[in-house]
């Protein structure tokens, strides 16, 4: 990969003209849509769910909130622990002032301009061509399975990190070939990617893994370079230690749900006639739902290739661009052995789709940069392609409602918006339960009661309130108690004259379960534990130092450059 000065656009307005029509599109995009509440993705009422329970966090000023009380008929639910919730606070608190529907609604036009944003800023450093910027960003931004991940999955998390692969990749075209004092580029993209989605950090390591692996030759060659990636990767750790660390502790606290699944991910490997629909989507309706791909429009820009005759350091970066992304689609295909894998928790192999698309992106904007030199052609192609993204919208839409509406008419109760033991509390698989729990059916049958295992043991008064579980108990002999509390790391129980402490431990069926001693007034109540209380000050001061760190080195080399 190289410096790539090759061709320059000449008209000073490009840039706000690409932005104008990123923010009408962001705009158009989101108002044709419509409210996501009126058929909802796959994950909307979820997510839905940790947008109301961060606005009642801010509200009550209990943040950062572990467990989520409204799930599970009171149950709780460790929401934060396995689902970051960094990026979408902002909107959250928004949510206070606008209702959760609007600030949802926000949060997508938002996130979705940026990342046109973002991709254009990337691609324009690497390329110095504003055209070749501009085509990337609308592609990569606006592709079918962008859409079909925002609307139909309604998978927040991967639809946000979206926004953060352009700085990513921009940080480690610095440390392979660029000036490798932006190192830190690298570490922000994935920091706020980990605080937003952890399998599309995952995939995202893998495919820095191979990017690494084929251009080894640039780090051989300047070793220092291989510091700065490792130095990358090293200040990334505390930084996003608020979550992983939690995310650790709760893990190896207990053996949950997510560790006993059957490995299904060589079940939905993709097969030719899968990439086949992949490659039409945004044009055609899939036999099923469930398929999303790199659409026609992106398909035939990197064919141009076979058009591109010159030989430049441009032209190495669009091939190297290609290429990443061919190794990629084949891997999410059916020729490679996922079944034989231990990686059944990426659940679906097409995830690798968003990264696939980034890079035909690219590559098939520069392309097509070459066909079209002049600026009236370039117009002319533009305009083509935002033609083509506007029928894309509409052929997703129309996609989107047509499966919502059939799956509304045959399971009615998984669209009530309502929390219910028939639609899974819109918890998905309920991955995150502890084993022990027998299952969710368990939790509604059982009640929201306190067990004694010692018959004459009389418990009255039971209340929980903003996480707060309490009640009286008669007792003659010590005696153990299971509680409505699903159980995590954390909890805490005591009597309320707070001196007398009690252990808690996991009873048989993986929820909270003390031992009283005495007759009183019990209070038991989620903590944070240390990891978590210390781990948010490694973070804070690891974010500080990096920004006084870019702070001070940028002036520095401004004073030099004088």
């Amino acid at each position: 990969m190289n410096s790539v000065n090759d061709i320059k656009t000449d008209s000073k307005y490009s840039f706000w003209i690409f932005l104008s029509l990123l923010f009408a599109l962001s705009l158009f995009m989101v108002c044709w849509f419509g409210p996501v509440s009126a058929y909802a993705g796959h994950d909307y009422f979820f997510n839905i769910g940790r947008f109301n329970v961060l606005i009642d966090a801010l509200k009550s000023g209990n943040y950062p909130i572990y467990l989520d009380y409204n799930a599970l008929e009171g149950y709780g639910y460790f929401t934060k622990g396995f689902y970051p919730d960094l990026i979408i606070l902002p909107f959250a608190a928004l949510g206070i002032l606008t209702g959760t529907i609007a600030a949802y609604n926000v949060m997508i036009f938002t996130m979705t301009f940026l990342c046109g944003l973002l991709t254009y800023i990337a691609v324009n450093t690497v390329f110095r061509n504003t055209f070749v910027a501009s085509v990337s960003a609308i592609l990569y931004t606006f592709s079918a399975y962008h859409l079909f991940d925002w609307y139909n999955r309604a998978a927040l998390g991967e639809s946000l990190s979206f926004t953060f692969l352009p700085v990513i990749f921009l940080g480690l075209y610095h440390i392979i070939k660029g000036d490798y004092r932006k190192w830190y580029l690298l570490t922000i993209g994935y920091s706020l990617l980990i605080y937003t989605h952890l399998l599309s950090s995952f995939l995202t390591f893998i495919t820095l893994a191979l990017i690494v692996i084929i251009c080894y030759k640039p780090l051989i060659k300047e070793p220092k370079r291989i510091g700065y990636l490792a130095l990358a990767a090293i200040i990334t750790l505390p930084i996003v230690s608020s979550y992983i660390l939690t995310l650790l502790e709760q893990m190896t606290s207990n053996t949950f749900y997510y560790s006993t699944k059957e490995n299904i991910t060589g079940q939905t490997k993709l097969g030719l006639q899968d990439l086949g629909w992949g490659f039409l989507s945004g044009i055609l309706y899939p036999k099923t739902e469930n398929m999303a791909g790199t659409g026609p429009l992106l398909f035939l820009l990197v064919l141009l290739r076979l058009f591109v005759k010159e030989k430049n350091s441009s032209v190495k970066v669009a091939d190297f661009c290609l290429l990443t992304g061919i190794i990629l689609l084949v891997i999410a295909s059916a020729v490679f052995p996922w079944g034989r894998l231990p990686l059944g928790f990426i659940q679906f192999p097409w995830r690798l789709y968003e990264f696939i698309i980034f890079f035909f992106a690219i590559g098939g904007a520069y392309y097509l940069s070459v066909i079209v030199r002049n600026r009236k052609q370039q117009i002319v192609a533009g305009s083509v392609i935002v033609l083509f993204t506007l029928i894309t919208f509409i052929v997703n839409n129309n996609n989107y409602k047509y499966w919502q509406s059939l799956a509304i008419s045959e399971a009615p109760h998984w669209f009530t918006g309502v929390a219910s033991v028939d639609n899974e509390y819109y918890l998905g698989g309920l991955e995150y339960l502890p084993v022990n729990v027998p299952s969710h059916h368990y939790i509604h049958e059982r009640g929201d009661i306190v067990i004694s295992k010692n018959e004459e043991t009389v418990i009255s008064n039971f209340t929980r309130k903003e996480g707060v579980t309490s009640f009286d108990i008669d007792i003659k002999n010590p005696s153990k108690l299971e509680l409505p509390l699903v159980y995590y790391k954390g909890y805490e129980a005591s009597y309320l004259d707070k001196k007398n402490g009690m252990p808690v431990t996991e009873s048989e069926n993986g929820l909270v379960q003390i031992e009283a001693g005495k007759s009183g007034q019990i209070e038991v109540v989620y903590r944070w534990t240390a990891t978590q209380q210390y781990s948010w000050y490694i973070s804070i001061l690891s974010t500080i130092g990096l920004i006084i760190y870019i702070f001070v080195s940028n002036r520095k080399r401004s004073d030099v450059n004088k």
